[in-house]
């Protein structure tokens, strides 16, 4: 369960390269067969199913390396897979909007 990891990491200046740190090392930590979810206050669902797309599409790219975590990568080129999500949170009106910034998403480790 990762409720504000990624989000904190997204706002390091190298958000990007922590984004790709935090995908490797979240993909040996997962067991097979277990769950990931990640609940964002700063990414909607899609963008959290586009990091993981990412990461798969990634992961399956090079398949030599010396990590441990790159090995492990490299024998199931697409870790996670998108499950289900909470389809609705308490909405807010600001500004005349109305909307939620809130997403709880599940992957599959494959």
């Amino acid at each position: 369960m990762d409720k504000g990891t990624l989000d904190a990491i997204g706002l390091h200046p190298d958000g990007p390269l922590k984004r790709s740190m935090y995908w490797d090392s979240i993909s040996g930590l997962v067991a097979s067969g277990g769950l990931l979810v990640i609940t964002s206050c700063n990414s909607t669902k899609d963008e959290l199913i586009q990091q993981v797309e990412a990461f798969n599409q990634r992961s399956g790219a090079s398949p030599e390396s010396d990590t441990a975590v790159d090995i492990e990568a490299s024998r199931d080129p697409h870790p996670f897979q998108y499950v289900d999500h909470v389809r609705s949170y308490p909405t807010f009106t600001f500004g005349g909007s109305v909307g939620s910034r809130v997403a709880t998403v599940a992957f599959l480790r494959n």
